[in-house]
């Protein structure tokens, strides 16, 4: 059985409840938090998500995290733009946009706690892989001395994608968790966010991580996203007086000056290949001739 935390928790969550939801009015006296549908309202706090995209929703995404190397993060961002589902039948994909991205911070989210991403209505059927649509990947080291060691872990496609079966059907919302794991790849200094398939899927147990929930509804820090060089040293692809005003342009030396790679006089003589006395008449002495008569 799904383990959730405690229903009377209103005061708290009230203002992070299905944002963007318009309120329910089939059956609101049912509800005890405004803008809660009621099939999610009976959930308890299963029904906070950053983003809803339906008046009634039938699906509930939540993020987690496998440990692995978060720990070597104070902080790891994944902007996340959409989630997408296929069908079973003819690969057709059920893609949901939304409206503005949502920030998850994983640190924080390793076990079985998760945070609700996104709300909305799925077609009745059967799915055989989701999709989780990413834009970036920003990285505070734990032991970072400023905010200019942020980084930015690059994804192989704006996407990561689980294989597994997903029913959608009934009128119990569906809930599936996409869990997210951060690994060093050897000894390259570089990271690999990826899918954890055994920690994912329809059913799978979680928790609601309050803090995280909070932290993504308020978004990532002003560096995530706009580090100060993107993991370069200062003058990395700059001249001494890049940003200082100054114009730019080819030192003295630069380029081809008129001289490059010339003797002193251009690389010609005035007779190129010939002695002082070619083409004076008679050969080598122009007296030559007449010396023989």
């Amino acid at each position: 059985m799904r383990r959730v935390i405690a229903l009377l928790v209103t005061v708290l969550l009230a203002g992070i409840l299905l944002v963007g939801c318009a309120p329910s009015t089939a059956g609101s006296a049912e509800s005890s938090t405004p803008g809660v549908p009621p099939s999610f309202a009976a959930q308890g706090s299963r029904s906070i998500a950053a983003v809803c995209t339906a008046e009634a929703p039938n699906f509930l995404l939540l993020v987690s995290d496998e440990a692995n190397d978060i720990l070597d993060f104070s902080e790891l961002w994944v902007t996340i733009s959409g989630v997408g589902f296929v069908m079973t039948e003819d690969d057709e994909v059920v893609r949901e946009t939304f409206d503005e991205p949502v920030d998850v911070n994983l640190v924080g989210l390793t076990g079985e706690a998760a945070v609700a991403v996104w709300a909305g209505y799925v077609p009745e059927g059967d799915y055989t892989k989701v999709f989780l649509y990413v834009d970036e990947v920003w990285a505070l080291p734990a032991d970072a001395e400023s905010e200019e060691d942020a980084f930015e872990i690059k994804l192989p496609s704006n996407k990561l994608q689980l294989v597994m079966p997903v029913a959608v059907e009934g009128e119990e919302p569906t809930e599936f968790v996409f869990d997210l794991t951060v690994h060093k790849a050897g000894n390259s200094g570089k990271y690999i966010l990826k899918p954890q398939l055994t920690e994912s899927g329809q059913g799978a147990e979680y928790q609601i991580q309050e803090q995280a929930q909070e932290q993504t509804r308020t978004g990532k820090p002003e560096w995530a996203g706009k580090p100060h060089e993107s993991g370069k040293p200062a003058g990395a692809g700059k001249s001494d007086v890049a940003g200082t005003g100054a114009a730019m342009g080819p030192d003295d030396d630069a380029g081809s000056p008129e001289d490059a790679g010339k003797p002193a006089d251009g690389g010609k003589r005035e007779e190129k290949g010939k002695p002082d006395w070619a083409n004076t008449q008679g050969g080598k002495n122009k007296d030559t001739s007449s010396e023989d008569d």
